[in-house]
């Protein structure tokens, strides 16, 4: 049952008073990938348009899974552009454009990327619970993530991670053992920090 997950609200990107787009010219276009010199006007730079490179990405989601014990499932998965294998909730894209985004694609695509990066899935009477997005580094791309908590889940399958990832099997933690990860930096991604804030702020953690 996931209807608490059905009704939230989504981020818009529309025109907000005060801010002009004057200028706009894409140097580079990919399909994961894209940028933008731009030029606005803001709230309160008016006399002189503010040039600006924006690097657009996909919307994403993120999940923190809880078991019926309490433990929390992290993956342990490579990311290239750090050469790093991190420590982290399980993520993904969704694969829309942004304006065409509706809140039945985030939740699908919450669910789906915590069955394939885990090989979990709600329990039955489990629910998928939205906590807004948070901005990963808002200065330089306009990319989003959507948050959830999904409680309470279970194994039902092998991960299944797309063929370009690669993803080591699920480490389930207690809240005090992911604290302490968090303390000690060894956990150093935004979307996992972003989850544990946002479930700390409101308590359930």
């Amino acid at each position: 049952m996931i209807s608490e997950a059905k009704s939230f609200p989504l981020f818009h990107q529309e025109s907000r008073e005060g801010w002009e787009r004057v200028s706009h010219e894409r140097v580079f276009d990919h399909p994961h990938v894209s940028v933008d010199a731009v030029e606005f006007l803001t709230p309160n730079r008016r006399d002189k348009p503010v040039p600006w490179t924006v690097v657009h990405r996909k919307a994403a989601v993120a999940i923190a899974p809880v078991t019926a014990n309490g433990e929390y499932v992290l993956i342990a998965q490579e990311r290239l552009p750090v050469q790093q294998i991190c420590l982290e909730f399980p993520a993904g894209q969704i694969d829309a454009p942004v304006p065409d985004i509706t809140t039945e694609m985030v939740t699908e695509t919450a669910l789906r990327e915590m069955h394939e990066e885990t090989g979990y899935a709600l329990a039955p009477g489990g629910t998928l619970e939205p906590l807004g997005w948070f901005l990963p580094s808002q200065g330089f791309t306009d990319e989003h993530v959507y948050l959830f908590k999904a409680e309470p889940v279970c194994v039902v399958s092998r991960p299944n991670p797309d063929g370009s990832e690669h993803i080591s099997p699920a480490r389930l933690v207690s809240s005090g053992e992911l604290r302490r990860l968090i303390a000690a930096n060894e956990i150093t991604n935004a979307l996992t920090l972003a989850l544990y804030a946002r479930m700390a702020a409101k308590g359930s953690i």
